[in-house]
């Protein structure tokens, strides 16, 4: 009796664990603010990893209810003008060492497809752009199918967010 019991309530114990916990859906997941902790490209050919951005970019990406992207990223390295008015070399590095962009998102399964309507670099206003995405907890990830970099090696980007709201 004792065993039939202990194992009646072992069952309905691992049937209750067992049900999954309804998510909301992908969608709805990544709307908000979100704080960028990492950039990378990987190299596909070799594993090698660099980081445009620094090892600590900051900026944030904001994705609304309604279907709307804006973020920017500044690098971890950028240095204010020396003067109040800065030097071209200066400008250059600056816009060298960021990113922004806005424009439109929807989401297709776990794929972010985004239309930048415009951006800090004009070769991506117009542009399309689809990332595979993964929300685990807080921590948001994007990653890039393999593309091309200005060597001719297949990359691949990887960005990590935190939310902050």
């Amino acid at each position: 009796m004792k065993r039939t019991l202990i194992s009646a309530i072992g069952i309905a114990l691992v049937l209750t664990w067992a049900k999954p916990v309804p998510a909301k859906d992908l969608a709805s997941q990544l709307v908000g603010v979100w704080k960028f902790t990492s950039q990378s490209t990987k190299e596909v050919a070799t594993g090698k990893i660099s980081h445009p951005y620094g090892e600590k970019p900051t900026g944030h990406a904001v994705y609304t209810k309604g279907g709307h992207i804006a973020f920017v990223l500044v690098g971890d390295t950028r240095k204010a003008p020396a003067g109040a008015r800065a030097t071209d070399a200066e400008r250059i590095n600056l816009f060298n060492t960021m990113a922004a962009a806005s424009g439109t998102y929807k989401v297709e399964g776990n794929t972010i497809i985004a239309s930048y309507a415009a951006s800090w670099n004009q070769t991506w206003t117009g542009i399309t752009s689809k990332r595979h995405f993964e929300i685990v907890g807080n921590k948001l990830t994007l990653t890039s199918a393999p593309t091309k970099d200005l060597a001719g090696q297949d990359i691949v980007f990887v960005v990590t967010y935190e939310r902050v709201e």
